[in-house]
């Protein structure tokens, strides 16, 4: 599978997400240990304690995000990391478990590691259809046409060897 994790609010952290080989969840709060929730209903509850809102839409958003970083993000699986702008992204390996570190200096608790596969890949050799998808609101979804990106980024590499 394919997912894309932002990097934060106008992609502040995206130089630590590859100087530390991690991808983090860039909210506040959260600050504690997440690996003990399996289900999607006891993230609901956490995103309403946390932040003390009951709109059931945006509570099924955040709360699925936090259950797709923390259960459905697989080792093994790609990570699209867009830059600042979205003019490009990083292509990484998700290499193990999520995890919790409350010391972590930035506060980006929750986090995963990864292996960088490809940095600078431009934004304008996709499809406007890709594009599009990668355009999404949310900071951690799956990727969309996850066949054509694999190829046009392949494509793409060995044009630029």
């Amino acid at each position: 599978m394919m997912w894309v994790i932002r990097a934060g609010q106008n992609s502040g952290f995206y130089d630590k997400y590859l100087r530390t080989s991690r991808v983090y969840i860039p909210w506040d709060g959260y600050k504690f240990d997440l690996s003990s929730i399996k289900e999607r209903a006891d993230f609901r509850a956490v995103v309403e304690k946390e932040k003390k809102m009951d709109n059931r839409t945006s509570v099924s958003n955040w709360a699925g995000q936090l259950f797709t970083f923390t259960q459905e993000i697989q080792t093994g699986d790609y990570v699209l990391i867009p830059s600042k702008g979205s003019r490009n992204y990083c292509l990484a390996k998700i290499t193990g478990a999520y995890s919790f570190d409350e010391k972590e200096p930035d506060k980006l608790y929750h986090s995963r590691p990864i292996d960088i596969l490809l940095k600078d890949i431009p934004r304008d050799i996709f499809s406007q259809s890709v594009i599009y998808s990668l355009g999404a609101f949310r900071t951690i979804f799956r990727a969309k046409h996850e066949d054509e990106i694999m190829n046009t980024i392949k494509k793409w590499k060995e044009a630029h060897r």
